[in-house]
């Protein structure tokens, strides 16, 4: 079960290596004042459980950015998927670009982002985010980027298969940083 990572070294038993450095995170300035203004009302009602950090900060910024994109995206919320008995478990949130041919309830072939919410530190879901990232790309998907986040908290990860690797940037964010936050996910969206 995705679950059972709970360090660095149950990620090892699958090959991979969890190692910090300075990602070149794709960003966009796409967050105009008005759009700040409206997510900081959800922030105000916030309150550091999982549930919380999914309602109240990830959803109102996943839904603005997909708005701005032409795409057709899908968020999917506690997605079970399988790649092996180990690898196996509920992802809290997948982005997923929807072709013609999907639905918004499937995960399609493009799965851009899996998001792992937490409620008391990023460090805490870092090898459970990089288990799912790795079942994803076993299953054939073209995801690259994870994000853990308490709500006040953030790391982006980003999975190197043809190295064993997956990158910790060397950066946390924090609520504060908002702005920069949403215009990195854009980013990461818009170019994937």
């Amino acid at each position: 079960m995705f679950s059972d990572f709970k360090t660095k070294t149950d990620l090892e038993r699958l090959g991979y290596k969890i190692k910090e450095r300075d990602l070149s995170l794709p960003e966009e300035n796409c967050m105009n004042d008005e759009t700040y203004d409206n997510i900081q009302l959800f922030v105000k009602l916030f309150y550091s459980n999982e549930e919380a950090v999914k309602a109240l900060i990830l959803t109102p910024i996943f839904v603005y950015i997909i708005k701005l994109l032409e795409d057709k995206y899908s968020i999917l919320y506690e997605e079970y998927i399988q790649a092996d008995d180990d690898l196996r478990g509920r992802c809290d949130i997948i982005v997923s670009r929807v072709e013609d041919d999907d639905t918004n309830d499937t995960l399609g072939d493009k799965p851009l982002l899996v998001i792992e919410a937490k409620k008391k530190t990023v460090e805490e879901a870092l090898s459970q985010c990089s288990a799912e990232l790795i079942a994803l790309k076993k299953l054939g998907k073209e995801v690259q980027y994870g994000i853990i986040s308490t709500g006040d908290d953030w790391i982006f990860i980003e999975i190197f298969p043809d190295k064993n690797l997956v990158y910790q940037h060397n950066r946390k964010f924090y609520l504060s940083d908002l702005r920069h936050l949403v215009n990195i996910i854009f980013g990461i969206l818009k170019n994937g």
